[in-house]
């Protein structure tokens, strides 16, 4: 048995992930606010590992500052505790945000593969990947460094990301099978805690780029509303006469990491299929 902590108290993806190694592993977990110095005077000697979530989003950020205050220098300063106190595994939930890849109708823009060097063009993007530089530069045999470059998160009461397919759904009277080979990188959280608890498991440290398979916008379109007919005539029209629009780029253009990258544990983390977690996602 391992004793694990997260970071973060009251933040929704902390508590699903707290939760979930407490109900299927046999780790001790426990959940430690980061917020204000307390947990500077604490002593992490006993823990095994630390899953560090806690940190500022575009949704949730006051200010530009933030980003490097909180997503940058408090996990240099946790990481340098850890260490120093003996944690043997830090597991930091990055994002894809680092790889500055923007939505596209050129799917080879669009794709990270092994070659793709991270270029963040966002103060959130930019704030991750300056932790994941001070994180490296603390690795050692002792102290493993997991990184996971996680991508958008829908699933059960998160429905942020796939609401835009909903609406887009929603608002046809068909779903057009328009660019099918055009994919959208995301994970379910059940898929990221999973993940996770592998991670642990596994005692794992290197770079870790998941997601729940390749899934285009006609996937998500049609798990929000499996009884809605598909047309694959407006979907030619779509691709023929309005590749270039701005609306059709948001909704179908690719932004996704290649397979071979995603295949970290043969896979094994995504235990629950794309279209039960959409369904979970809209049951609360």
């Amino acid at each position: 048995m391992k004793k694990v902590f997260v970071t973060g108290k009251r933040g929704s993806l902390s508590v699903a992930v707290a939760e979930y190694l407490k109900n299927n592993s046999k780790n001790s977990v426990e959940q430690i606010s980061l917020r204000g110095d307390a947990w500077k005077s604490e002593n992490f000697s006993s823990f095994d590992a630390v899953v560090h979530i806690a940190g500022v989003t575009p949704q949730n950020a006051k200010a530009t500052e933030d980003y490097d205050k909180i997503n940058t220098e408090l996990t240099r300063e946790l990481a340098e505790k850890c260490r120093h106190d003996g944690v043997s595994q830090f597991i930091y939930i990055s994002s894809m945000a680092v790889y500055g890849i923007a939505q596209s109708m050129d799917i080879k823009k669009g794709t990270v593969t092994a070659e793709t060097i991270p270029a963040p063009d966002s103060d959130y993007g930019k704030s991750k990947l300056q932790a994941e530089k001070a994180l490296k530069a603390l690795e050692s045999d002792d102290f493993r460094i997991a990184v996971i470059r996680v991508p958008s998160i829908y699933g059960k009461g998160k429905t942020e990301y796939i609401d835009q397919y909903q609406y887009l759904a929603e608002k046809l009277p068909v779903i057009p099978r328009a660019f099918e080979n055009y994919y959208k990188s995301a994970i379910c959280v059940q898929n990221l805690c999973e993940l996770i608890r592998l991670t642990i498991q596994e005692h794992y440290a290197g770079m870790i780029c998941p997601d729940d398979g390749q899934i285009s916008a006609v996937d998500f379109c049609s798990a929000i509303y499996p009884d809605k007919k598909k047309s694959r005539f407006l979907g030619k029209l779509i691709e023929l006469f309005l590749k270039n629009n701005s609306r059709i780029l948001d909704y179908y253009g690719a932004v996704c990491y290649a397979k071979e990258l995603t295949n970290v544990f043969e896979g094994r983390y995504r235990i629950t299929d794309f279209k039960k977690a959409v369904k979970q996602a809209y049951e609360g």
